[in-house]
C-alpha cells in the first residue's frame, strides 16, 4: 500500500506544479524537485530493505556474491541517473539530462567489465 502513497504524492505534486507553471515557472520546478526528493526518501527505505536481504543472500552465494553486487550497483546507478535526468528534463535542460544518461550508461558498462572478463576467462578455460 506504500506504492499508493508514493503515487499520490506524485499526482499531488503534478497537480500543484502545473497551475504554477504558467504563473511562476521556477516555483513549479521547486515543487517538482521537492516531490522527487520526497519520493527518493521513500526509495531509500526500500533500498535498506534490499540491502538487508542481500546480506542474508550473501551467506548462500559465497564467492559468487560479487556478481550480484555488480547487478545491484548497476540498478542503483540506473535509478540515480534516471532520477537526475528526469529532474533536468523537468527544469528544461534536456541536453544536460542526455549527458547524465550517457555517463550513467558508461558507468554501468564500466562496473560490468569484471563480469565480462570472468565470463571470457571461463569460456577460454572450457575451450582449452
Amino acid at each position: 500500500m506504500e506504492i499508493i502513497k508514493i503515487a499520490m504524492i506524485g499526482l499531488v505534486g503534478v497537480l500543484l506544479a502545473v497551475p504554477l507553471k504558467s504563473y511562476k515557472a521556477e516555483y513549479s520546478v521547486y515543487i517538482g524537485l521537492a516531490v522527487c526528493l520526497l519520493i527518493l526518501t521513500y526509495s531509500v527505505n526500500y533500498f535498506t530493505r534490499i540491502l538487508t536481504g542481500m546480506e542474508s543472500l550473501q551467506n548462500y552465494l559465497g564467492d559468487n556474491f560479487q556478481y550480484l553486487s555488480v547487478l545491484f550497483k548497476a540498478v542503483g546507478a540506473a535509478y540515480v541517473c534516471e532520477f537526475c535526468s528526469a529532474i533536468c528534463k523537468d527544469a528544461g535542460y534536456v541536453g544536460m539530462a542526455g549527458q547524465v544518461e550517457t555517463v550513467g550508461k558508461m558507468y554501468i558498462l564500466l562496473i560490468g567489465m569484471p563480469v565480462l572478463f570472468a565470463l571470457m576467462q571461463s569460456i577460454n578455460e572450457i575451450a582449452g
